[in-house]
């Protein structure tokens, strides 16, 4: 299995943020599990199809924050012979300047209050 830790260009924080993605078939929700101002995981227990970039809204310390990103990678369980999804590794593909400085901030009082 390939070392994802490895190419990470931003150190990421153990957070716990609410998720939801938007695709084609709906809403789905998740929950934010590590965060980067680059990327983060998302554990959910379903994901819609998405072959490009999809939309997804952050709720952090009561601001919304929308973001469009680009899956990187999935992680599943095997149980009984059947895959199930655990979540997805996303890269942040188009952010505004100021949501970023603002999730910059949220991680850094995070990794002070550990």
């Amino acid at each position: 299995m390939i070392n994802h830790k490895d190419r990470r260009h931003h150190p990421r924080t153990k957070i716990k943020l609410p998720v939801v993605k938007m695709a084609k078939e709906g809403l789905v929700d998740g929950e934010i599990q590590d965060l980067s101002v680059a990327g983060a995981f998302i554990r959910c227990p379903a994901m819609p199809q998405v072959k490009n970039s999809f939309q997804m809204v952050i709720s952090a310390k009561g601001r919304l924050i929308s973001i469009t990103a680009g899956m990187v990678w999935r992680d599943f369980d095997k149980f009984k012979n059947k895959n199930k999804l655990r979540g997805i590794g996303v890269r942040f593909e188009k952010i505004f300047s100021g949501d970023r400085l603002f999730l910059r901030e949220v991680i850094a009082k995070h990794q002070r209050n550990i």
